[in-house]
């Protein structure tokens, strides 16, 4: 039975730019973005699930895996992936030739605009615009969107002022803001932009349906999270948009649609499954055994490991959904070897998703900064050429056990100190965050 479509409103603002602005064009990361890789002291990955017999929805998996994700991401010393992002990158689905020629036209075309040689840097930045385009799936919607700007910025500059109006008003209907970088002849660009604006807020408002195959993927448009598909989105400007479309198991998919006010968009979508995914579920489904433990099983360590080795992270992060509302266990494992390095249990209460994993995101990796795990060497092996999963493999089954874990024994106990009273609505539970080991 199909999900019915769930009518969001866009949330529409505009900035008014100030003659004293002296910044560039606000960069902000994305929602459903690609991932950028940043300095942190360690690399993770999510993994979501349940206990045995709690049932857990697709849509409610994939709202905790999308809340813990951004709560992780809260803290900087963290580089949090997407796992078929990893994936794609691993099967060589990420087209980086493409990527890094659209960033080195955006650089060197600003380089020319901030010179002063704007019919130079015009070409430049109309490559960057287009490319940065067709390649939105493995980059970021700030570049376009900078790569846009400075686009009218040429435009302007050069004397075609018609055209410098119009990229500025396309940028707004998808970007309303957007702010101008008043270091490139304010006298020149801020009147246009002005003037683009006033045109961007009578823009009349469209809708678009978004359908996927399979159902229940993540929908962004214009990098804000509407819902999952199939679903419709209704209150965008008149002007191209660009649909992010992501599901557990599947490669990213962005589109350009077109939104008018006459019409509803209708976009259909068959998402491709991640290449190797198998082999990341079947890793996934195996280090879940024995949950919990200060050294995981043998066979969920061969499951850390094939998924660290996938993901190319040293830490998974697994959450699983127990019985009861709003309950959860959350632990922090060495992807190399399967020691536990953190634990809690959790009790969401009334609090958002997002920020009752953030409450615990602190503590866990506090205990991680603590926890002490030792390797025991083994003499170096030959490389193997990479056969079947390492499930099949039977050295590891006989090493596996090689790796000891030197934890934490006591118990430990924490609760967050509130000074007012939680209001718990109808059918949910208020609590407490509880550690133990």
């Amino acid at each position: 039975m199909a999900t019915p479509r769930r009518p969001v409103g866009a949330l529409v603002s505009f900035v008014v730019i100030a003659a004293s602005l002296a910044r560039p064009l606000a960069v902000h990361a994305d929602e459903g973005d690609a991932g950028e890789h940043e300095d942190g002291e360690a690399t993770v990955a999510v993994v979501v699930t349940a206990a045995p017999g709690v049932p857990f929805p697709m849509a409610r998996r994939a709202t905790v895996q999308v809340s813990v994700e951004r709560a992780l991401k809260r803290d900087k010393r963290l580089v949090v992936v997407d796992k078929d992002d990893r994936l794609a990158a691993r099967a060589k689905r990420v087209p980086t030739d493409v990527v890094n020629e659209a960033r080195a036209l955006l650089s060197s075309g600003e380089a020319l605009l901030r010179r002063g040689q704007a019919k130079a840097a015009l070409l430049k930045l109309e490559g960057a615009s287009v490319q940065l385009a067709r390649v939105l799936a493995w980059t970021q919607k700030q570049e376009l969107a900078r790569a846009q700007f400075l686009l009218g910025a040429a435009q302007a500059l050069s004397g075609d002022t018609k055209d410098a109006l119009a990229t500025f008003v396309a940028l707004l209907a998808w970007r309303p803001d957007a702010v101008a970088d008043a270091d490139l002849e304010p006298g020149v660009i801020l009147p246009l932009w002005e003037k683009a604006q006033k045109r961007a807020r009578k823009l009349q408002g469209g809708s678009i349906e978004l359908e996927t195959t399979p159902e229940g993927a993540l929908a962004y448009v214009d990098g804000k999270l509407v819902g999952f598909t199939p679903t419709l989105v209704e209150g965008l400007a008149a002007g191209v948009h660009y649909v992010t479309l992501r599901r557990d198991g599947h490669e990213r998919r962005v589109e350009a649609v077109r939104i008018s006010d006459k019409k509803a968009a209708r976009l259909s979508v068959k998402l491709e499954p991640s290449r190797r995914g198998a082999e990341l579920a079947a890793a996934e489904e195996a280090l879940t055994v024995g949950l919990g433990a200060p050294l995981a099983p043998a066979r969920a360590q061969a499951g850390f490991a094939e998924a660290g080795e996938l993901l190319g992270v040293e830490q998974l992060v697994v959450v699983s959904a127990e019985k009861g509302e709003g309950r959860y266990r959350v632990f922090v494992y060495e992807a190399s070897g399967g020691a536990r390095l953190a634990a809690a249990e959790l009790n969401v209460g009334d609090r958002e998703l997002e920020d009752a994993f953030a409450d615990v995101v602190g503590p866990l990796y506090e205990q991680v900064a603590k926890a002490k795990v030792k390797v025991v060497a083994k003499p170096p092996k030959k490389p193997k050429p990479r056969g079947p999963s390492i499930f099949a493999s039977k050295w590891f089954w006989i090493t596996a056990g090689g790796i000891v874990a030197v934890g934490v024994t006591t118990g430990l106990v924490l609760s967050i100190d509130r000074r007012e009273p939680l209001t718990c609505p109808a059918g949910t539970s208020c609590g407490e965050i509880i550690f133990r080991f």
